[in-house]
Protein backbone atom coordinates (compact mmCIF):
# COMPACT_ATOMS: atom_id res chain seq x y z
CA UNK A 1 0.00 0.00 0.00
CA UNK A 2 1.62 3.50 -0.49
CA UNK A 3 1.81 6.04 1.25
CA UNK A 4 0.88 8.75 -1.85
CA UNK A 5 -2.35 9.51 0.59
CA UNK A 6 -0.63 11.07 3.51
CA UNK A 7 -3.93 12.23 5.02
CA UNK A 8 -5.52 9.00 4.48
CA UNK A 9 -2.45 7.29 5.94
CA UNK A 10 -2.15 7.15 9.82
CA UNK A 11 2.10 5.34 10.54
CA UNK A 12 2.12 3.38 13.96
CA UNK A 13 5.83 2.63 15.39
CA UNK A 14 6.11 -0.21 17.78
CA UNK A 15 9.60 0.30 19.43
CA UNK A 16 10.14 -3.02 21.81
CA UNK A 17 13.20 -3.22 24.59
CA UNK A 18 13.54 -7.16 23.06
CA UNK A 19 16.09 -7.86 26.09
CA UNK A 20 13.59 -7.16 28.93
CA UNK A 21 10.78 -8.37 27.46
CA UNK A 22 12.41 -11.87 27.21
CA UNK A 23 14.31 -11.12 30.39
CA UNK A 24 10.68 -10.83 32.20
CA UNK A 25 8.89 -12.78 30.09
CA UNK A 26 6.26 -9.40 29.79
CA UNK A 27 5.85 -7.85 26.56
CA UNK A 28 3.49 -4.91 27.89
CA UNK A 29 5.81 -3.29 29.99
CA UNK A 30 8.67 -3.11 27.32
CA UNK A 31 6.72 -2.07 24.35
CA UNK A 32 6.45 1.66 23.15
CA UNK A 33 4.34 3.21 20.27
CA UNK A 34 3.72 6.13 18.85
CA UNK A 35 1.71 7.60 16.04
CA UNK A 36 1.56 10.22 13.13
CA UNK A 37 -1.80 11.39 14.54
CA UNK A 38 -0.13 13.67 16.50
CA UNK A 39 -2.42 15.97 18.28
CA UNK A 40 -5.16 14.81 16.73
CA UNK A 41 -6.93 12.51 19.29
CA UNK A 42 -4.38 9.85 19.02
CA UNK A 43 -4.11 8.43 23.46
CA UNK A 44 -1.50 6.86 25.42
CA UNK A 45 1.51 7.62 23.36
CA UNK A 46 4.89 5.90 24.29
CA UNK A 47 3.07 3.26 26.29
CA UNK A 48 1.77 -0.20 24.66
CA UNK A 49 -2.02 0.58 25.09
CA UNK A 50 -1.98 3.06 22.49
CA UNK A 51 -5.46 4.58 21.07
CA UNK A 52 -4.97 5.42 17.86
CA UNK A 53 -8.09 7.85 15.98
CA UNK A 54 -9.18 6.68 12.73
CA UNK A 55 -11.48 7.39 10.21
CA UNK A 56 -13.25 4.83 7.88
CA UNK A 57 -11.51 4.16 4.78
CA UNK A 58 -8.12 5.31 6.20
CA UNK A 59 -5.18 3.14 5.98
CA UNK A 60 -3.25 2.55 8.97
CA UNK A 61 0.46 1.16 8.98
CA UNK A 62 2.56 -0.61 11.18
CA UNK A 63 6.37 -1.01 11.81
CA UNK A 64 8.55 -2.29 14.47
CA UNK A 65 11.87 -1.94 15.63
CA UNK A 66 13.94 -3.10 18.71
CA UNK A 67 15.68 -0.40 21.15
CA UNK A 68 18.87 -2.54 21.04
CA UNK A 69 20.19 -3.19 17.18
CA UNK A 70 21.42 -5.84 18.03
CA UNK A 71 18.20 -7.58 18.83
CA UNK A 72 15.45 -9.01 16.41
CA UNK A 73 11.64 -8.22 16.49
CA UNK A 74 8.90 -8.54 13.83
CA UNK A 75 5.39 -8.37 13.45
CA UNK A 76 3.99 -11.76 12.58
CA UNK A 77 0.12 -11.11 12.81
CA UNK A 78 -2.73 -9.24 14.25
CA UNK A 79 -5.69 -10.73 16.30
CA UNK A 80 -8.30 -9.28 18.36
CA UNK A 81 -11.31 -7.83 18.11
CA UNK A 82 -10.42 -5.28 15.22
CA UNK A 83 -9.54 -8.48 12.95
CA UNK A 84 -12.72 -10.74 14.03
CA UNK A 85 -15.31 -7.77 13.72
CA UNK A 86 -13.40 -7.61 10.07
CA UNK A 87 -13.17 -3.41 11.03
CA UNK A 88 -9.16 -3.41 9.73
CA UNK A 89 -7.19 -7.11 8.74
CA UNK A 90 -3.48 -6.18 8.36
CA UNK A 91 -2.01 -7.83 5.49
CA UNK A 92 2.31 -7.98 5.68
CA UNK A 93 3.82 -5.58 2.47
CA UNK A 94 7.61 -5.65 1.58
CA UNK A 95 8.90 -1.95 0.39
CA UNK A 96 12.64 -1.27 -0.40
CA UNK A 97 12.56 0.45 2.90
CA UNK A 98 11.44 -2.73 4.81
CA UNK A 99 8.97 -4.63 5.97
CA UNK A 100 5.58 -3.46 7.58
CA UNK A 101 2.10 -4.43 7.82
CA UNK A 102 -1.05 -2.48 6.86
CA UNK A 103 -4.85 -2.36 6.89
CA UNK A 104 -7.78 -0.46 5.49
CA UNK A 105 -10.38 0.85 8.38
CA UNK A 106 -13.64 -0.81 7.10
CA UNK A 107 -15.85 0.34 10.07
CA UNK A 108 -19.28 -0.17 8.01
CA UNK A 109 -20.78 2.14 11.10
CA UNK A 110 -18.80 1.13 14.03
CA UNK A 111 -17.08 4.20 16.29
CA UNK A 112 -15.65 3.52 19.13
CA UNK A 113 -12.78 1.67 20.63
CA UNK A 114 -11.56 -1.81 18.82
CA UNK A 115 -8.89 -3.83 20.77
CA UNK A 116 -6.34 -5.86 18.95
CA UNK A 117 -3.17 -7.38 19.20
CA UNK A 118 -0.16 -7.61 17.15
CA UNK A 119 1.77 -10.75 17.42
CA UNK A 120 5.69 -9.84 17.40
CA UNK A 121 8.31 -12.03 17.12
CA UNK A 122 11.12 -11.21 19.44
CA UNK A 123 14.46 -13.63 18.66
CA UNK A 124 12.24 -16.48 17.70
CA UNK A 125 9.70 -15.97 20.66
CA UNK A 126 6.22 -15.32 20.16
CA UNK A 127 4.36 -12.65 22.15
CA UNK A 128 1.64 -10.27 21.93
CA UNK A 129 0.28 -7.00 23.28
CA UNK A 130 -3.03 -5.27 23.39
CA UNK A 131 -3.36 -1.58 21.45
CA UNK A 132 -6.49 0.06 20.51
CA UNK A 133 -8.02 1.56 17.76
CA UNK A 134 -10.74 5.08 18.52
CA UNK A 135 -12.83 4.94 14.95
CA UNK A 136 -15.21 8.15 14.80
Amino acid sequence: MSNNAQSNTIAVLVVVDVEGALASGDLQDNVYLIDTNKHVGSGNEGQAELYTACNDSQVIQWTVTPVAPTSDVSITGFTGQMVSNQICVPQAYTDPNGAYWAGRIEARGTTGNQQYSIVLSLDGKSMTFDPFLVIS
